[in-house]
């Protein structure tokens, strides 16, 4: 029990550390060279339709979404934050116009990026390879139309397995990057696909970052 309580208050006095540091927390910019920095990208993951319909993703996670990242834009001068999906945004825009038109100035502002290049962080198994790079291609090109800018990279934090042939389709379809966090996680052979991801790696000149265990963490192509 005594081992248990004096965990609880470490606990407890880091937290209260870093809430003194976010409360202190400036528009200065701070100077990289004196100064140890650690850059944190928020990011919010919505499956659109899992255990829930559509009605609820609009009346509730979309708009929550909106709003409780606008209340952190406005309290913390450094708040950064990404959100995958261009057909989520085009709820947004739909049954949120006013909202809409407000995230619009947060990216201008380079603090709301439009992350994950697809319409929807879909399924990449079972279909085409035609069908990724349509989802590719009609997410940036909304996203271009309505924001003013595409998506670098390839977000798919929630998928269970990806094919072989996946980083050369989204190399052909303009894509830079790919993170996710479930590369290995199940798999009866990790081995084979440490071995999969040089080889990809070396036939198109990219380098991986990939972080290893439970959850493969983040892939970059290039």
């Amino acid at each position: 029990m005594r081992r248990i309580s004096t965990d609880l208050i470490t606990i407890l006095l880091a937290g209260l550390g870093w809430l003194t540091l976010a409360s202190a927390q400036t528009a200065e910019k701070p100077d990289l060279s004196k100064q140890p920095t650690l850059y944190v990208v928020g990011y919010a993951h919505l499956d659109t339709e899992w255990r829930w319909e559509y009605p609820q993703v609009i009346d509730e996670y979309i708009r929550k979404t909106m709003e409780d990242n606008f209340k952190l834009f406005e309290k913390y001068p450094h708040y950064v934050f990404n959100f995958s999906g261009a057909n989520r945004y085009r709820l947004m825009k739909e049954y949120y116009p006013a909202d809409f038109a407000r995230l619009k100035k947060y990216v201008d502002e380079g603090r709301w990026f439009p992350a994950g290049s697809s319409m929807e962080e879909g399924d990449v198994n079972t279909p085409s390879a035609e069908t990724i790079i349509r989802q590719i291609l009609y997410g940036n090109n909304w996203f271009r139309k309505e924001l003013g800018r595409a998506s670098a990279e390839y977000m798919l934090p929630d998928c269970f397995g990806f094919p072989a042939s996946l980083p050369t389709i989204l190399a052909h379809s303009g894509v830079k990057g790919f993170s996710t966090q479930k590369l290995v996680w199940g798999s009866s052979a990790p081995a084979e696909v440490r071995s999969l991801l040089r080889k990809r790696r070396r036939a198109h000149r990219s380098t991986w970052a990939c972080g290893w265990g439970r959850m493969a963490r983040v892939c970059w192509l290039g």
